[in-house]
């Protein structure tokens, strides 16, 4: 409970938040499509030292431009709680998007609104609705029809499908340890402010991505002049200073769901730049996902 004593209501009054969020939606999307192409050139941890350290130098001047805020014990409480985790779901992340189809690994993010049922009841008390029930009930059943195709091989096919899915087990891992960042993330931002935290965000993932070696035998040494490896950056630097702007206005359970559709631009850009199969299937189910994901956190 110590986190969230003394949070401010948040304004979830203006609409500014709702284009914030799907900014972030669209830009992480396109970021993790120029990833997947990445990780067939370089290992995942020169994948995040780039992603990192070039988004920092996108990121560093916003400080300077709106001021440096004054940080308190809860501040830093959060962000060091927040730390281990981010670099744990970062590198499921890269993992399940590099063994798995777009179309099949991103729509496991789902669960992250449905996770936070779990972890806000554990620490703030908080109980499950009809609603939500009903939107939980909608994300089985779109992850049941990502892999509906196999359902000529039997009922429970396209389940065991999925659980031998190696991505999908990865990402719905990623979206449980999301469901706990992204209330220290919305304290950190309110104990500090939206700008600050992106930058410093980046800032400590970039230490730790120079800190810890990564994996001997990657493919190659990623160089400036490798204009991919700049755009994923310059994509991902943009989608969180957005995220920290659009988490400063709204709750989390609001603004998370909404930032879910980056599921739709990515099962579409796994279509478009890799060819992925079954596309109308995975669309679907993608989507039924999405809609559970928003009637969780609307309910009541």
């Amino acid at each position: 409970m110590l986190y969230w004593q003394g949070l401010p209501k948040e304004g979830i009054h203006t609409s500014m938040w709702i284009i914030y969020t799907l900014l972030t939606a669209f830009l992480l999307a396109s970021s993790d499509a120029i990833t997947k192409d990445l990780l067939t050139r370089y290992s995942p941890w020169q994948v995040i030292r780039a992603r990192f350290l070039l988004a920092l130098v996108f990121l560093v001047p916003l400080p300077f431009i709106y001021g440096f805020p004054t940080l308190d014990t809860t501040f830093w409480l959060a962000a060091g709680a927040d730390l281990p985790l981010e670099i744990l779901a970062l590198l499921l992340y890269l993992k399940a998007i590099d063994v798995s189809p777009l179309s099949l690994s991103l729509p496991f993010l789902s669960f992250t609104p449905l996770f936070l049922l779990l972890t806000s009841r554990i620490m703030l008390g908080e109980h499950v609705s009809t609603q939500a029930l009903i939107g939980i009930l909608a994300m089985v059943a779109g992850s049941y029809l990502l892999q509906v195709g196999r359902v000529r091989e039997g009922l429970v096919e396209p389940i065991k499908a999925l659980i031998r899915e190696r991505g999908a087990m990865l990402m719905l891992g990623v979206a449980f340890i999301y469901s706990i960042t992204s209330n220290l993330g919305k304290v950190a931002i309110t104990h500090s402010s939206p700008q600050f935290f992106a930058t410093f965000f980046a800032l400590e993932m970039a230490l730790v991505a120079l800190v810890i070696p990564y994996h001997k035998g990657g493919k190659k040494v990623w160089k400036l002049k490798d204009k991919a490896m700049i755009l994923m950056a310059l994509f991902f630097a943009l989608h969180f200073l957005f995220h920290t702007l659009a988490l400063n206005l709204a709750r989390v359970s609001y603004m998370i769901p909404l930032k879910r559709t980056s599921i739709l631009f990515g099962v579409l850009y796994g279509r478009i730049l890799y060819k992925e199969e079954e596309i109308k299937e995975r669309l679907l189910g993608a989507s039924l996902m999405v809609a559970g994901a928003l009637l969780i956190s609307l309910a009541p």
